[in-house]
């Protein structure tokens, strides 16, 4: 049994550190929103915009396969476990080792990046006209390969300082990142080459300030780590094995990407490039609050918890953040699904270069990625918990999985649904990768997830009659004219929507939105 010390930190300061994660991260994503909303104003061409948004996906490729997704997954329960079991200084010298070769290794790679980038956007001629396109993503690439390198320190430093549960010196880099990244566009963006340049310039100075931000906050404990190279270290050798499946899982959503701009490539009109990054960006917006924040607080403790033979503390702490996730992720599939036009519109047009079928395109996007706001969340929790018991090639063969089922999945689809098929797909690869991960997990009956089935038939029968309200409210009122009508609008729905949704899953006895009234009912009363 876990220590009643163990169950404070569990239940009193893993919310908390959540809470404060998920602010960070609303922050980090309205000024993601922000920069999604003047690249559309300042690159006001079509082609401009897609080649802006082009850019960005084989270096973000490359980060996610080489270190990105190491991080969360490997150093952090790899450090996490060595601290609690006190053998922090064998930890830090391994993560010392780690982070001078892959150190090493991206920069040799981001050099070639650089030098060969013509050679590797050749990929997306297809031969439709898009040639343009491609020449001048492949020429702004040039200076977001170096942007890696800057954004992997970052991202280490980020992975060491929440091995020692410092989330409050890790949530607020995104939106200083995405600040400077705004300004930079909204100095230099516009429509012609050199303006393109000078904008992916100034993001990798974003970059910079990114990673001096990180450090400048958490050197206390980052002075231990340095500057070490010795491959043969056994130590180093197990992170490396537990972090090689990681590595290539967690690239996976990027290759996707890949894949999807491709198909998006070859539709029949500009401005799909840059509709699929809208409704990417829309939809990660409650995944990327709510599953991503209570995914990476759980991953250190849920560690802890499995290194000290803890089982039942572990299935019941994966049991209670799965569900936190779902509770919030699935009214906002809900909504997404139904207004997701009126969404889009509200996000991103905010001036007559961001045209209605460009919210038109987006929207249909967005539809399609709905199901995988509630998919991916618990795919990405899975893998999480998957990471934290040391069985990572499990999350990578899940990851493979998608990597064939959704170029697959397109083509069957798109002929047929046009756009609308390229994301459905991206959603049925996610339903697929969570059935393999859950399926898996599950054959461990100590740690397995509990009162699932119970918890989603209550949110799915809620999910339903809050769309078919939300139909409704749409199909008999209409907003005035002007962007203020519009936004009340779109604030009042949301909220009825939302509202009805907790009011039925209380009345359905829900533990999680007890719990959340509970915490609000205690909050009111201590205020007064």
């Amino acid at each position: 049994m876990a220590s009643p010390k163990t169950k404070r930190f569990t239940g009193n300061s893993i919310i908390l550190s959540t809470i404060l994660v998920m602010v960070g991260l609303v922050f980090s994503k309205g000024s993601g929103f922000l920069r999604d909303i003047f690249v559309g104003i300042k690159f006001s061409d079509p082609v401009y915009r897609d080649s802006f948004t082009l850019a960005f996906t084989i270096p973000d490729l490359v980060y996610n396969l080489l270190i990105g997704g190491s991080i969360q997954s490997a150093i952090t329960p790899s450090l996490s476990a060595s601290i609690g079991s006190g053998r922090e200084k064998e930890g830090i010298r391994a993560v010392s080792i780690f982070i001078s070769f892959f150190a090493i290794l991206l920069i040799a790679v981001c050099s070639l990046g650089t030098i060969f980038s013509d050679q590797l956007y050749s990929i997306y001629n297809v031969g439709n006209g898009n040639e343009m396109t491609v020449s001048l993503a492949a020429a702004a690439s040039r200076w977001l390969f170096p942007q890696i390198i800057f954004m992997m320190l970052a991202a280490l430093c980020i992975g060491i300082l929440n091995a020692y549960k410092r989330f409050g010196s890790t949530a607020f880099g995104p939106t200083i990142y995405n600040v400077c990244v705004l300004m930079a566009i909204i100095v230099f963006a516009g429509n012609s080459r050199s303006d393109l340049m000078r904008t992916t310039f100034g993001i990798m100075c974003a970059a910079f300030i990114y990673f001096a931000y990180q450090a400048l906050v958490g050197k206390d404990k980052l002075k231990q780590f340095r500057f070490i190279w010795a491959p043969g270290d056994k130590d180093f050798h197990k992170l490396v094995k537990r972090a090689l499946p990681i590595l290539i899982s967690a690239s996976v959503v990027q290759i996707n990407m890949v894949i999807l701009n491709y198909f998006a490539i070859k539709l029949p009109d500009d401005g799909y490039i840059y509709a699929l990054r809208n409704a990417s960006t829309t939809w990660q917006l409650p995944y990327g609050i709510f599953a991503v924040a209570i995914g990476n607080v759980m991953l250190p403790s849920l560690a802890e918890f499995y290194g000290k033979g803890d089982y039942p503390g572990a299935s019941e702490l994966l049991s209670s953040r799965l569900k936190s996730a779902l509770f919030l992720t699935i009214p906002s599939a809900g909504i997404m699904a139904v207004l997701n036009i009126e969404v889009i519109k509200a996000i991103f047009q905010w001036s007559s270069a961001y045209r209605d079928i460009d919210a038109l395109r987006a929207g249909q996007l967005l539809t399609g990625y709905s199901v995988a706001i509630i998919t991916h969340s618990v795919v990405f929790i899975m893998n999480q918990a998957f990471y934290a018991i040391g069985k990572t090639k499990v999350p990578l063969v899940a990851g493979c999985i998608g990597l064939i089922s959704n170029p697959l999945c397109c083509s069957l689809l798109m002929p047929s649904m046009g756009a609308y098929g390229l994301t459905l797909s991206y959603s049925i690869t996610s339903i697929l990768q969570m059935t393999v991960l859950c399926v898996v997990y599950c054959r461990n009956k100590d740690l397995r997830p509990r009162k699932m089935l119970g918890f989603i038939i209550k949110s799915f029968f809620s999910l339903i009659l809050m769309m078919v309200a939300l139909f409704v409210m749409t199909q008999y009122y209409v907003p005035g004219a002007g962007k203020i009508s519009e936004l009340i609008y779109l604030a009042v729905k949301f909220a009825a929507g939302f509202a009805l949704y907790f009011v039925l899953s209380i009345l359905l006895k829900v533990k999680e939105a007890e719990d959340w009234l509970h915490r609000t009912i205690r909050v009111f009363v201590k205020s007064k």
